[in-house]
């Protein structure tokens, strides 16, 4: 079964992954993408897929399945292979739903029903074929690539191996919403489930490298896979098949990187939070003066040299309101270590919040 989910509705599982990421982005230190990616990592998996997977797939599904009309009105999908003994009975005629008539023809089935008789169709194929084929060990799995004996086609079609005598029909139920007690089926949505007519089908089915006008440009105007992962992805996750550089600046790890550890030293905590680096010839097309860094701002370390620069004169507890007076209080703050620089904007964002919060300082 595949559940979409509807414009609008956010109490969806995506939803809830995007929100665990974001909220632990907002919580961690992420610099690059390195980083970012072990922030992902609970909870999915980063993979490439290549001429194996990406093919035109369109193409062959059109000679074997009709379209569905109106698929935007229906969240839930539900696939069903036939073995010939699916005994979903009569059609429901529903008195009171309290969801729209559906838009396309078809028969009404209860849930509960339908449910069943998935469950009673995979029990016969666990008891009718994979368990003899393990007894006899003839069992190699699901899908193609558990095939022993696959068709060998000079033009490298994908058909089905000679030792498949038959196909099931597919039977497609649509609803509404998870709520609905109701599927409706599309009826004759596979033309035909010979084996001949898979193959025709399949035959159609080709890399996309053997069609330039269906060619999309790569994520970030790359000129190939390769130089794809070289700039947007950490060289550890990158297949290896691709030799993907240590040099570029976006697959390796940030310069220098520094353990933050907040101590009651001010001066002493500011020095293991600025990193600084002096950019080479080679990454950088030339020598020059490598620019001052920003101090970066924590609040155990930061909070009061602030309010004291603020409570003293001039300021005394009040907010300068003029860019040379946040100059000015950028002076006051203890010296930032060699090569750094407090930065204004940081500055007047936490005066403005302090502000907010101690009535001995006023905006």
């Amino acid at each position: 079964m595949v559940v979409f989910m509807v414009v609008g509705h956010t109490k969806f599982s995506p939803d809830l992954v995007a929100r665990q990421i974001a909220g632990s982005y907002n919580q961690a230190d992420a610099f690059n993408h390195r980083q970012l990616v072990r922030l992902m990592t609970p909870y999915s998996t980063a993979g490439f897929y290549g001429d194996e997977v990406l093919h035109t797939w369109k193409a062959g599904t059109e000679k074997l399945f009709s379209s569905i009309n109106h698929i935007m009105s229906y969240r839930g999908f539900l696939l069903l292979a036939d073995d010939g003994k699916v005994e979903l009975g009569r059609p429901e005629t529903p008195d009171v739903n309290k969801f729209e008539p559906f838009e396309d023809t078809g028969p009404l089935y209860k849930d509960a029903k339908l449910m069943l008789e998935c469950d009673r169709a995979a029990c016969r194929s666990l008891k009718e074929d994979v368990f003899p084929s393990l007894r006899k060990k003839e069992y190699h799995g699901v899908g193609r690539a558990a095939v022993t004996d696959k068709c060998q086609d000079s033009g490298g079609a994908l058909l089905l191996p000679d030792s498949v005598p038959e196909c099931r029909k597919v039977r497609l139920f649509t609803r509404r919403h998870a709520d609905d007690r109701y599927w409706r089926e599309q009826m004759n949505w596979m033309k035909d489930a010979s084996v001949n007519a898979v193959n025709v089908a399949l035959a159609s089915v080709r890399p996309y490298r053997e069609h330039p006008e269906l060619h999309k440009e790569p994520y970030g105007a790359a000129k190939s896979t390769v130089e794809m992962y070289a700039k947007y992805v950490p060289h550890e996750y990158a297949p290896d098949r691709f030799e993907i550089p240590n040099r570029d600046r976006l697959a390796r790890p940030s310069p220098v990187q520094q353990t933050i550890v907040l101590g009651t030293d001010a001066a002493a905590s500011m020095q293991a939070m600025v990193t600084s680096t002096q950019a080479s010839k080679k990454d950088r097309g030339g020598s020059r003066e490598a620019t001052a860094k920003k101090v970066r701002w924590s609040g155990r370390a930061h909070s009061e040299a602030l309010a004291g620069a603020l409570l003293g004169p001039p300021f005394d507890g009040k907010l300068p309101t003029k860019l040379a007076g946040w100059t000015e209080l950028a002076e006051k703050m203890p010296k930032p270590p060699e090569g750094a620089e407090w930065d204004v904007q940081t500055l007047k964002r936490h005066a403005r919040m302090m502000a907010k919060t101690r009535a001995d300082i006023t905006g």
